[in-house]
């Protein structure tokens, strides 16, 4: 789904015109509940003499994700925005933006009111039935999505002008035809190599070792035998579903979803009606919910105990952790009873244990399911050295693979070094499929194939797996078909001078905070979300 984000903010003026045509998720969102911007006025970045506050950051992340599930028509939760990395790069994005403004107002760069005009009128959505611009149907859009005419129109011709500078610094770029052959080649080429696997375990256990051996390498390799970081906490979990078979749907907001989704109009309303009131009530559930969790904010905020709200809370459960690690696993290494049933949840609610400072609380947050919990870190319980008498056993076992490790990779070398001296074993190894970097490749990993595209025909290289060491061989280079060149030469041309050109605009801008400074408010970004 980022794929389609990125490639999505590529296009022209996209992120001012999206902005009309996107549905409102707000209810999913909750409004805010996947962040907690209780100061308006913190910054988040300065740049130049240019701030991004928490308020606004907070804004364009929740419009970007809702632009990528209007384009996707897919869901999207706080984790996976968190995963994707989408807070960095839309702070890229604006931090990219603001400097492109103050260059441009640098450089007094302006655009006509005629072109600005034309780029309005252009816009589908505000053109009727015959591909006209409609003034009322500009206006009737612009109301329904909350945007004032003024602010749209002055975020256009900021846009419009960025644009005129970058078109400045892209203008002339050029890749000649002998790198982008060479270039071509190199990705659509296919290699032939062959494996052999050589594996620690199938290496002959060493001599038993002297306690003075087994106790130097206890103190050699002391984070081996550490027990983990373990936390004791509480967490209030609240279900949107008990909430959601309360609410009714009026036949009214049933016809509206039914015609406003295409998916429902492969069937009879009749036959879709229970999923358009699943639907509905879950959205409005979350919107209660969501409320719910602002009012249990303040009187968090206000001195009381998750144990006293628990009870008076509809579909709440207070769930207790009494020391466990980033796993849920308690001191003998046993997975936790307490913990959610609901695995992805538990996943969930651990890694937000474990990103909360001790004695304080993580702001309410919607788990994948819909769920909404708030975990408090009661103590936390640092790594410990465990003594050498007590585990001795276990130093021992770790010794041992660690020896057989080490026999594995000088074997593996041997092999190496032998055959680039010319004593081919080819006899013991295995053929690969044939290898390409326009393609994936299933059955070969990626560290062997790596390696394959970093050798010269007929020579060997060792590279470590989590089979073992892998000794691979290159027999030989077999170029991209002339058939295959032809067919894809030219998209791959394009390809590549738009990548050259995202490297020149990149390098301006970067340039650029030599004379606008920027600087990034690390503790105001952690603040925002409940993982830091």
């Amino acid at each position: 789904m980022i794929q389609a984000f990125q490639k999505f903010s590529e296009s022209r003026v996209a992120k001012v015109f999206l902005a009309i045509v996107a549905l409102s998720f707000v209810a999913f969102f909750g409004g805010g509940s996947w962040f907690r911007p209780h100061d308006p006025n913190a910054v988040v970045a300065e740049v130049g003499n240019l701030s991004v506050s928490r308020y606004e950051f907070v804004e364009k992340v929740q419009q970007q994700a809702q632009r990528i599930m209007a384009q996707s028509g897919e869901s999207m939760t706080r984790e996976d925005m968190l995963k994707a990395g989408l807070p960095q790069i839309i702070l890229s994005q604006l931090i990219q933006e603001i400097l492109l403004n103050l260059e441009a107002d640098h450089l007094g760069l302006t655009v006509s009111d005629e072109t600005l005009r034309d780029q309005i009128q252009s816009i589908k959505a505000f053109q009727n039935e015959k591909g006209v611009f409609d003034r009322a149907l500009f206006t009737q859009v612009l109301r329904n999505n909350s945007l004032s005419e003024d602010s749209f129109i002055a975020e256009v011709r900021k846009e419009l002008i960025r644009e005129q500078l970058i078109s400045a610094i892209m203008v002339g770029a050029y890749v000649s035809d002998d790198i982008v052959d060479r270039l071509f080649d190199a990705q659509y080429q296919y290699r032939q190599a062959a494996m052999l696997m050589v594996s620690p375990k199938e290496m002959p256990l060493p001599e038993s070792p002297t306690n003075v051996v087994l106790e130097a390498f206890y103190n050699d390799h002391q984070k081996k035998f550490q027990t983990p970081e373990l936390r004791k906490l509480t967490a209030l979990v609240i279900d949107p579903a008990s909430y959601a078979k309360e609410i009714s749907v009026s036949p009214e907001e049933i016809r509206a979803v039914y015609e406003a989704k295409p998916e429902y109009k492969k069937r009879s309303i009749d036959s879709a009606k229970p999923l358009i009131i699943a639907e509905i009530q879950k959205e409005k559930a979350m919107e209660k919910l969501f409320q719910v969790t602002q009012d249990l904010d303040d009187k968090i905020a206000g001195g009381a105990t998750l144990e006293e709200l628990a009870p008076s809370v509809q579909g709440a459960e207070l769930v207790t952790l009494d020391g466990v690690d980033a796993q849920g696993r308690n001191q003998m290494a046993v997975t936790s009873s307490a913990l959610p049933k609901n695995t992805h949840l538990a996943q969930e609610l651990l890694q937000t244990a474990f990103s909360t400072d001790e004695g304080s609380d993580s702001p309410f947050t919607q788990a994948k399911d819909g769920t909404y919990y708030l975990v408090r870190v009661d103590k936390v319980i640092p790594t410990a050295l465990q003594p050498f008498a007590e585990i001795k056993d276990r130093v021992l076992k770790v010794w041992t693979e660690y020896e057989q490790l080490k026999a594995a990779h000088a074997k593996a070398e041997k092999y190496v070094q032998a055959f680039n001296q010319g004593d081919r074993k080819v006899s013991l190894m295995t053929l690969l499929p044939n290898l390409s970097l326009s393609e994936p490749s299933q059955k070969v990993s990626n560290e062997v194939k790596e390696l394959v595209f970093s050798l010269r025909p007929d020579r060997a290289g060792v590279t470590f797996t989590p089979q073992g060491f892998a000794v691979v061989v290159l027999n030989k280079i077999i170029p991209p078909r002339a058939q295959v060149k032809e067919e894809k030469l030219p998209a791959f041309k394009k390809k590549l001078l738009e990548h050259y050109q995202n490297d020149l605009v990149g390098g301006y801008v970067n340039s650029l905070r030599i004379r606008y400074p920027v600087k990034v408010n690390s503790k105001a970004l952690k603040a925002l979300f409940s993982q830091g």
